[in-house]
């Protein structure tokens, strides 16, 4: 059994440019464009749309979470306009299906762990740690979340997985639940993905520790138009934006270019 229990931290909805779960088609005098956005890229997004919505007088409205919650909502909702989850297995399937119609790569995410500021403990970015007993360890959950996704990856193809999930006090959906419990000091060892430890709101909070580069990939980054876009124009500009010289320096600023 895990070492105390599996707690799953739900994702949290709703921020300006409008950020929600269930999304609603408005009547408004601006167009409105609707992106499902994994939790980890919020804030270079959010840098991005505000910029859009000044050149094109338009609303941009994001629900947000873990990729594999976004992904769900996107099949389920069939509403929207951008899919940017936080890996290319979650979009690749909807670009082969015409879900997705048009795609740019706009940074790349890659895993690596977290430990408290300073490393009070002196963990080394072994993967092995995972499986100590003496650490508090939260992992994400691969059924909800992009970084779980990947933890799982690594893990299983280590033969690590199954004593890694036994060894941790809980896992959380997605990557900013991750970062909360090395923030709240709840845990003294995550994996996550190495651009967190960019977010402005977790710079200082934590260290990151780099794995070895033979198990940590750089994951594309890609956002993606959906086929039920009602502003496709829009949502392009979007796309261009963020794949654009001014885009791809907010997106480095944010750890996902380096």
């Amino acid at each position: 059994m895990m070492k105390y229990l599996i707690f799953l931290v739900l994702p949290l909805f709703l921020f300006s440019c409008d950020l929600q779960e269930y999304p609603a088609v408005e009547k408004n005098d601006r167009p409105q464009v609707l992106i499902y956005s994994g939790m980890t890229m919020l804030e270079p997004l959010m840098e991005i749309i505000a910029l859009v919505e000044a050149q094109e007088n338009c609303q941009v409205k994001i629900t947000y979470g873990g990729s594999g919650h976004i992904a769900k909502s996107v099949e389920v909702n069939q509403i929207g306009d951008i899919f940017f989850p936080g890996d290319e297995s979650y979009i690749n399937p909807l670009l082969a299906s015409g879900v997705v119609t048009e795609s740019v790569l706009v940074g790349y995410n890659q895993l690596g762990l977290f430990v408290q500021p300073g490393n009070p403990k002196n963990i080394s970015g072994s993967l092995e740690n995972l499986l100590d007993k003496k650490l508090n360890i939260v992992i994400g959950s691969a059924e909800s979340g992009s970084v779980g996704h990947e933890t799982k990856r690594i893990l299983s193809h280590l033969r690590l997985y199954s004593d890694v999930i036994n060894n941790a006090i809980y896992m959380t959906t997605d990557s900013k639940g991750l970062a909360v419990a090395i923030k709240n000091k709840t845990a003294d060892l995550t994996p996550n993905w190495k651009a967190v430890g960019a977010l402005q709101r977790n710079v200082g909070t934590m260290e990151y520790l780099p794995i070895s580069s033979v198990h940590s990939l750089k994951h594309p980054l890609v956002m993606g138009m959906l086929t039920y876009s009602q502003h496709p124009e829009l949502a392009k500009k979007i796309l261009q934006l963020a794949s654009s010289k001014p885009g791809q320096d907010i997106f480095r600023k944010y750890g996902f270019l380096d």
